[in-house]
Parts: C-alpha cells; sequence; structure tokens
C-alpha cells in the first residue's frame, strides 16, 4: 500500500482592508511518495472586493514555496499549464475562478471569470510540475508548503499620455514632446512599445533637468523597455510590513542578514513594525505600507516572488489609463487633493480610511475618495514614494523588463541582470508620487501627494532605506 504524504500549512497574508483584500485560509500539497502520482496543490483563498468589469480587473498572483524548517531557504514550486480542478465556492454566488499560469510556470493569475463586484471564498486544486520531488534536497520531513497570494490590478494594452499641460510641471521634469527647438510643443503620446527618440528635435521626448535628479536627458529608450503600452499587472498596493516579513521567513538565513530592513535606530518610532522574535520575522502592524525598504530590498522581494520592478512610464500608465490628463493632474484623475479621504492616521500610523467609507464602495465616479486611479490601484501618491525604474539613467534604460525567478543570490540580491542594482547611487532609479514622512511635517507641493507627471526625483537613485520610501512590483501580461 502506498502512502500518502500531506504538508499542510496555513498563510495568512494580511488581517485588514486597509493594505490587502486577500486571504490564504489553507494551503495543502499532495502526493504519494511509493508512486508516479501526481503533484497536487490544494488551496483556499479569501478574497474582498474582488471584480471584473468592461474596463479592467483585479487577480490574484499565487505562488508557492517549500520552506525549510531549519532556515536554508526553499524550492520553487512550479505550476503546469493546465488541468486545474475548481472544487468549491464558499460564497455560494455561482462564481468560477479564471486560472491565467504564467508562462515561466512560476505562479497563476486568479480573477473573476465574469463582470461581477464583491466578495469570493474558493477552494482550487492545482497540477504541479512533480520535478520538486526528485530533487535530491527534498525530504519529507525537511519543508512546509507555503502559497502567497498578491493582490494585482491588470493594466490594459493600449496608449496614454506622459506630460502635463499646466507648465509648472516643466519646472519638476515633466516629460512633453518637443517643438523643433526643443520647447514644449505638446502631450507625449506613448503609442507602442517601440524604441523612443529622446532630443530636442520635433515631435521627439524631452524634458527639463537641472540637475542628475531628474535625468541625463539623453537617449533611446529602447523598444525593450516595458513603457506601459503593453499590457501589464500592478500590485493594487505597495509592499506591505505583513508580506516582508513573511518573504524574510521564507529566504535562506544568510540572505536575511542583508535583507533586514529594521536595524535604524529610528525604525520603530518611524512606523516600522518589523522585529525579529524567536526565529520568525514579525510584522506588529502586517497591513501597514512598508517603509524602510532599499532598492535591493524591494527587487529582492521582486525576484522571490516572480515578479519584477515597475518603470516610471508604467507607474503613469496606472495612474492616468488612456484619457488625456487634465492640467496638474494626481493619480486619482482631477487636480485636486480636497476630498480625498484615504491617509496615514496620526493616532494610529495606519493607512486607512476616513470613517464609515469602505472600499466596497469604490466607484469610478468616487475614486478621488479613495485615493484610487483609473484602474482602481491604490495609494499611487499619498503613502510611499514609488521606486521606478528610470528613463533618464543609462542602466535605467537597459531595464528589459525580465520576471524574477522565484530564487534570489545567496546574499540575498535579485539575480536579474538587466535590473539595476545598488544602494550605493550607481543609479537606474528613481521616484514617483510622493510620500508620507512623519507626523507633524507640513504638506508640501510634492509630498506627501505628487501630480502624476512630475518628476523632481525621477533619476535618483539615492536615499538606500527612508521612513517614506516604498516599493511597488508588477509581471508583464501575456
Amino acid at each position: 500500500m502506498t502512502k500518502l504524504f500531506l504538508f499542510l500549512c496555513s498563510f495568512l497574508l494580511c488581517i485588514s482592508l486597509q493594505a490587502s483584500d486577500v486571504r490564504i485560509t489553507h494551503s495543502e500539497l499532495m502526493y504519494d511518495s511509493d508512486a508516479a502520482s501526481p503533484l497536487r496543490l490544494k488551496v483556499t483563498m479569501a478574497w474582498d472586493n474582488a471584480w471584473k468589469n468592461d474596463k479592467n480587473h483585479d487577480a490574484v498572483w499565487l505562488f508557492s514555496r517549500m520552506i525549510h524548517r531549519y532556515g536554508w531557504g526553499g524550492l520553487v514550486l512550479k505550476f503546469k499549464p493546465k488541468g486545474h480542478s475548481f472544487v468549491a465556492d464558499h460564497s455560494g454566488q455561482g462564481l468560477f475562478p479564471h486560472l491565467e499560469v504564467s508562462p515561466d510556470s512560476l505562479g497563476v493569475f486568479v480573477s473573476l471569470h465574469k463582470n461581477h463586484r464583491g466578495n469570493v471564498s474558493w477552494t482550487i486544486v492545482f497540477e504541479m510540475d512533480e520535478s520538486i520531488t526528485q530533487n535530491r534536497r527534498f525530504s519529507v520531513g525537511g519543508y512546509d508548503v507555503r502559497t502567497y497570494g498578491i493582490e494585482m490590478v491588470y493594466i490594459p494594452e493600449g496608449p496614454f499620455y506622459l506630460g502635463d499641460k499646466d507648465t509648472t510641471a516643466q519646472s519638476y521634469a515633466a516629460f512633453y514632446q518637443a517643438d523643433n527647438k526643443g520647447n514644449p510643443a505638446a502631450l507625449y503620446r506613448v503609442q507602442s512599445e517601440a524604441e523612443a527618440e529622446v532630443g530636442k528635435k520635433k515631435g521627439q521626448l524631452y524634458y527639463h533637468s537641472s540637475n542628475g535628479y531628474r535625468g541625463d536627458q539623453q537617449g533611446p529608450v529602447p523598444a525593450t523597455f516595458p513603457k506601459g503600452f503593453q499590457a501589464f499587472y500592478c500590485m493594487k498596493y505597495e509592499i506591505t510590513q505583513g508580506q516582508y516579513a513573511d518573504f524574510l521567513n521564507a529566504i535562506p538565513d544568510q540572505a536575511t542578514s542583508f535583507r533586514a530592513n529594521f536595524g535604524g535606530k529610528h525604525y520603530y518610532q518611524n512606523r516600522g513594525t518589523i522585529s525579529l522574535q524567536g526565529d520568525s520575522y514579525v510584522a506588529a502592524s502586517p497591513q501597514r505600507p512598508l517603509n524602510y525598504v532599499s532598492w535591493d530590498d524591494g527587487c529582492a522581494f521582486s525576484d522571490w516572488a516572480g515578479l519584477r520592478p515597475m518603470t516610471e512610464w508604467e507607474f503613469t500608465k496606472a495612474c492616468r489609463g488612456p484619457v488625456e490628463p487634465v492640467p496638474h493632474e494626481y493619480p486619482w484623475g482631477n487636480s485636486s487633493k480636497s476630498g480625498v479621504l484615504r491617509y496615514v492616521s496620526v493616532e494610529t500610523d495606519e493607512l486607512v480610511m476616513a470613517p464609515g467609507i469602505d472600499e466596497s464602495e469604490l466607484t469610478d465616479p468616487n475614486k478621488f475618495v479613495f485615493a484610487a486611479s483609473y484602474y482602481w490601484v491604490m495609494d499611487l501618491a499619498g503613502s510611499l514614494w514609488e521606486r521606478v525604474v528610470t528613463v533618464g539613467h543609462p542602466t535605467g534604460r537597459a531595464f528589459e523588463g525580465s520576471h524574477g525567478d522565484g530564487n534570489i543570490s545567496e546574499y540575498g540580491f535579485a539575480q536579474n541582470p538587466d535590473w539595476p542594482r545598488g544602494d550605493n547611487e550607481q543609479g537606474g532609479y528613481g521616484y514617483r508620487g510622493g510620500g508620507y514622512y512623519e507626523h507633524g511635517k507640513a504638506a508640501g507641493a510634492f509630498n506627501p501627494h505628487s501630480p502624476v507627471a512630475w518628476r523632481p526625483y525621477g533619476s535618483w537613485a539615492g536615499g538606500p532605506r527612508s521612513i517614506a520610501y516604498g516599493f511597488r512590483a508588477v509581471r508583464t501580461a501575456k
């Protein structure tokens, strides 16, 4: 008689709707150790505020790891392209999941199969690549299975505009289409992923730059650089402190020496909550957006999760969609910060909605109340500065949009050769969106809310870890 080994692990991604609407309540790996039987992963997930409409949809990026119990890191579980089984709809609404396995098999996008808005709960059995069970390091007693879910928003393929009709934006290095003297002539329209010429000739992309913070004004921007025209998935929220603690618990002990981000003496005074308790990293406020995160920290998380960094053009597309922007436009589509009721609470340090308002009430007409973008991506301004790959530096322009493979280096670094690397200001990335620094700090022209097109630090690669810097990852759609 064969013996069936079951590895069970429940993984709670987040406990608050403030930061994530997804919970993995059960994750069970099943295989028969004495026969050449299929390897299956049974997952039960609860997901609040899911949606699919005629404009776009959200999705959960599911990925799974075998985590060694003695701190040696993990093994990547891969999904087969098809054969997965829908087991149960626990919400009783007759809803079914649409499953889209990534081409590299590292994860699967789970979304609604038809137009709907509301809460869902599903159990799904995934067919997995059996090769992991033949790995010489794999043993029954050495690993636990952990399945992770990150809520993403689908950004459809299509053109969009760079720049701002408000001439003030040009003082902050906003992009524009040049006339025959290099002066602003119009907004710059991104109409494909083709190479973009940069310069002072008519029709070219250009911007003002008085220092290295804003870019070298050089080009071209190669066809391989992700420009936002092609469809992609963007994290709905910034990486949270709970998600980062789970990442630290999943990587080798030696790598955590470099990626543990809570060593600064003012870390806990400035909204940081991660600590080491026994052998585990724990976030006291797991739903809180992750500050004190460096570029290398964010890239390592992205590599481990099978995602990649976001470019500054994708940031713009995620904010404003295909419509022509209004002057001095914020990510929620108008030129005013009044009426925005999502903010960092002085009392709790959490990113919250005003009392009596729930994200389930978000619609296109009232998206400014929630600081939600055209596509309902949250907190692209008003929370933390968004780290992005810049077109204003040769290292950034060399970025080709490769995805992480689930494995980071022995010392905790992302391993993609096309990604900018280094917290030593070598360049290739910058900041967009504005960020919240601390209680009592007066609001400024770009803190904590910055207009979409403003790039005062669009190509500045400084600030390794800070109270106001965050990270959000993306993935190119098939």
